[in-house]
């Protein structure tokens, strides 16, 4: 999901920068990714508490990372290969039209860079669609190949992470770019987990800094600042390549898939998880519209 940003000479300038770090970063982000951690990201499991730790100011207490597991590790791997008469499924994910988004959460003592509020963007939809909800089949175990291409973004701006959901698979690795004036202290922690499994510390700086460690294995990853309040961002994290991020009409759709009987499911930050069986016919397409309740 996108975000619609003002345009000033401010945010071209940043614009402008974030091209040059992403270029100047590309090479060495990749060797530092390789050591497992970059430029401020840190392994927890590793690293000191982040109440002791060197490069932060003062006594930092990061979030407490969620008690229910959303995404669950598979007791066996996954297998690619060639995938004959394939099918696929879509649909449309919805909800009541009595989900809506949140009050504004109040900036305090940084109102002056980021205006007096931010609003909830935890809900983006046109008319009934729903946007931002993560449509995977949980049970696949064959299929097909898992993309290269695993590199994905995610940015500071405006007192905002954006986007706010993406979904990848294990060994990707992500672009923190940010390009606030003041200290963010970003924390990935996946459901069930003890520890985050990766912490970002930038601020006060034009800044790319890489990190494959919330991609160490499956799990629906949250993004919390412990320095403020509102800044949220989710990866669902898998190890197959079938799922899909809702448009903010609420369509998706998973390709590729052999012909079986599969479990579908379906979570949104805001509402309930739903399971729905799907069957997919060789060449055919499984439609599946759900309608997801809030918590």
């Amino acid at each position: 999901m996108n975000f619609a940003r003002p345009t000033s000479p401010t945010s071209r300038r940043r614009t402008t920068l974030r091209r040059t770090l992403a270029h100047l970063t590309a090479v060495s982000a990749l060797a530092t990714i390789a050591s497992g951690a970059a430029c401020g990201a840190t392994d927890s499991s590793s690293a000191a508490p982040p109440a002791k730790a060197s490069n932060t100011a003062g006594r930092v207490e990061g979030p407490t990372p969620p008690r229910e597991v959303i995404i669950a590790v598979p007791s066996t791997r996954y297998v690619a290969e060639p995938v004959s008469s394939a099918g696929a499924v879509t649909g449309t994910i919805s909800a009541p039209s009595s989900l809506q988004p949140g009050a504004p959460v109040s900036t305090g003592r940084d109102s002056a860079g980021c205006g007096p509020s931010i609003p909830d963007e935890s809900v983006v939809r046109q008319g009934s669609g729903l946007g931002g909800a993560v449509v995977w089949l949980d049970d696949i175990r064959r299929g097909k190949e898992i993309p290269l291409e695993r590199r994905l973004e995610l940015e500071i701006d405006n007192c905002r992470l954006s986007p706010r959901v993406q979904a990848g698979v294990v060994g990707s690795a992500v672009n923190v770019l940010a390009h606030e004036s003041f200290r963010e202290h970003l924390h990935f922690l996946a459901g069930g987990e003890s520890q985050a499994r990766a912490s970002v510390l930038v601020g006060q700086d034009e800044q790319v800094i890489p990190t494959n460690l919330p991609f160490s294995k499956p799990g629906l990853v949250i993004v919390k600042d412990s320095d403020h309040p509102w800044p949220t961002a989710y990866l669902a994290v898998f190890d197959h390549p079938y799922f899909a991020v809702t448009a903010p009409n609420g369509s998706f759709t998973i390709d590729g898939v052999p012909p079986g009987h599969y479990t579908m499911k379906v979570w949104h930050e805001r509402t309930k998880v739903v399971d729905k069986p799907v069957d997919v016919t060789a060449g055919g397409a499984a439609r599946v519209d759900v309608e997801l309740q809030a918590k």
